[in-house]
């Protein structure tokens, strides 16, 4: 089992690559549901620190609000559509308006006044037919891009524990 004091970037960038890793049957690799269980403590041991840090200054204002949002949701989509295993969810979709759809939402779930007008996570999500492997994929698209913007170790971690807490709303399979 991996240890709950890893960075989340770093286990983010380790799982991003593990579905595929996972292939060659290594007993030293964690399962797709123990990298799942893996970032669950981890958030849930980080929930106090995080939550002080968002009373302090808000998240958006931390991620540099909405002009940098959606500067880092236009990068996730990008990395989206070149990422073998879920490009395919890109298919049929205005790139430009995803970003903007998710930098709302991002906005708006963070401390900005931003009102997000587009459809809930689960009837978004259902017909993509997602699963845990693709959702660690799609993590390590999202710590890649902040990580080439310069976000800090905070900035990242608090983004993974929003997108744990939101994974059964976009995972059905």
């Amino acid at each position: 089992m991996l240890k709950t004091n890893l960075s989340f970037a770093v286990l983010i960038s380790m799982l991003a690559v593990l579905p595929a890793a996972s292939l060659a049957a290594d007993d030293a690799t964690p399962t797709i549901a123990e990298q799942m269980n893996a970032l669950e403590a981890m958030c849930e041991a980080s929930s106090t620190a995080r939550s002080a840090r968002h009373v302090e200054t808000p998240l958006y204002e931390r991620l540099g609000g909405y002009d940098r949002i959606l500067e880092l949701t236009t990068e996730i989509v990008r990395l989206h559509g070149v990422n073998d295993s879920i490009k395919r969810t890109l298919d049929h979709v205005d790139p430009a308006n995803l970003a903007k759809l998710v930098a709302d939402f991002v906005a708006a779930g963070t401390g900005g006044e931003v009102k997000y007008e587009g459809r809930d996570l689960p009837s978004s999500h259902a017909h993509l037919k997602l699963t845990d492997a693709d959702f660690l994929s799609a993590g390590g698209d999202v710590v890649t891009a902040m990580q080439s913007m310069k976000y800090g170790q905070a900035e990242i971690d608090e983004i993974v524990c929003i997108l744990v807490s939101l994974k059964d709303q976009v995972v059905f399979e």
